[in-house]
């Protein structure tokens, strides 16, 4: 098999993979952008349900309670999951971009 088949089939395999991963790639990319909303809307719920008096004892509680620490912990897993879905894209995407290289210097006559 020719070097250049090698390269064919890895960048057809990239392609495909972008395609296949674009859904996941969005659906991530949308949680990540709106996480820092839903932290604004549950601080400012569990706030408004503290039990203390003063605005720094409130905030207090709310960054402190499980219910905050649980939507920190789900942001880190969105965003390790969306830039681990990111990175593979990106090397899928140099991929191609290797493949386009070895192709044209092959109809060129320098490889």
């Amino acid at each position: 098999m020719p070097k250049s088949m090698n390269y064919l089939d890895k960048a057809e395999k990239a392609l495909n993979y972008l395609a296949e991963s674009e859904a996941e790639y969005a659906q991530y990319k949308a949680l990540l952008k709106f996480q820092p909303e839903r932290h604004k809307a549950l601080l400012a719920r569990l706030q408004s349900e503290s039990l203390e008096t003063t605005e720094a004892g409130t905030k207090r509680d709310a960054e402190q309670s499980e219910a905050f620490e649980s939507l920190l912990d789900e942001s880190t897993e969105i965003a390790e999951h969306f830039y681990l879905i990111e990175a593979k894209r990106k090397r899928a995407e140099l991929t191609i971009e290797m493949y386009r290289s070895v192709n044209s210097a092959l109809k060129r006559g320098n490889i």
